[in-house]
């Protein structure tokens, strides 16, 4: 059987297609199929004139209509898109949805904050060590997620309005980062031991940069030194030197800061990078409902 995911996002829009390893348990190993992204950056236009404009539509609905053909290519059984800050954000969204539903045949959920949040989780909180008590932080384009978890379970989380294309147009009000910082010293501060788990693109990024290999820890003084050296060099060297996307390169140091806010203001000193987002927690979620119905 294989699974199809489409992540439209703030600066990337994403398909992976995968198939589970094992089908006799409800947290299968994954073989990856296929995955393409691609840099559509749709928050350019949202967090600037809170609108999708022709040329971001135009080339939303070619990504989307070329993953619905990999999907049939592949013969996907069971898949779902679903959109993430910028289409929350864009106040044409609901129109954008029924256009590329009726050129395309793909619908997209537009999904809150929250909703993101345990998509990505469901992917790895099984993975987590059970004694550890850790904050997942996932920041992504438009919007970064913060999440207590204990003994494998969620506590309580929150989503935000900061991410790294909004920091690129200046979108980021004063007043969201005042509100995150109060929520991490009314949930998390008080916490002893706490561990991070950092999702999303960029922290990814700085885990291979790294070599903090899948199941271990990047330390946050290795973050805020590659942040630092990244903020050091030029784009070009970004591209070339690193082999980052030029997309990626444009806002990695931007991640870093805020990844960076965060662990300090918590004393977080070792930050779990399970390599898993969106795309994965929505594969998971699709295995988990096909698996429960078939037990039934």
């Amino acid at each position: 059987m294989k699974f199809g995911a489409i992540d439209i996002g703030s600066n990337g829009v994403r398909l992976l297609i995968s198939r589970p390893l094992q089908e006799d348990t409800l947290k299968p190993e994954w073989k990856k199929v296929e995955f393409t992204r691609l840099p559509i950056r749709l928050g350019d236009d949202v967090f600037s004139t809170k609108e999708i404009g022709k040329k971001k539509l135009d080339l939303l609905t070619k990504a989307v209509k070329a993953f619905s053909l990999l999907l049939d290519i592949y013969n996907v059984d069971f898949y779902r898109a679903c959109a993430t800050s910028a289409m929350r954000d864009a106040k044409n969204s609901d129109k954008i949805v029924k256009l590329i539903k009726k050129e395309t045949g793909i619908t997209i959920d537009i999904i809150t904050g929250n909703a993101e949040s345990k998509l990505i989780m469901n992917a790895f909180l099984h993975l987590l060590p059970k004694a550890e008590t850790f904050l997942h932080v996932d920041v992504g384009g438009g919007s970064t997620e913060l999440t207590l978890i204990q003994e494998n379970k969620a506590l309580v989380g929150k989503s935000f309005n900061i991410g790294t294309v909004r920091a690129r147009e200046n979108k980021i009000k004063p007043e969201e980062y005042d509100k995150m910082h109060a929520w991490i010293k009314e949930h998390v501060t008080w916490v002893p031991k706490l561990k991070g788990v950092g999702t999303g693109g960029n922290i990814h990024k700085f885990g291979e940069l790294a070599g903090v290999t899948q199941g271990n820890y990047l330390k946050l003084q290795k973050l805020v030194e590659l942040t630092e050296d990244i903020e050091a060099i030029d784009l070009h060297e970004r591209v070339y030197h690193l082999k980052l996307n030029p997309d990626r390169a444009e806002v990695i140091d931007v991640a870093g800061r805020i990844y960076m806010d965060i662990f300090e203001r918590t004393n977080i000193t070792d930050i779990l990078t399970p390599y898993h987002g969106l795309k994965d927690g929505i594969i998971q979620d699709l295995w988990e409902r096909f698996y429960t119905k078939q037990k039934d």
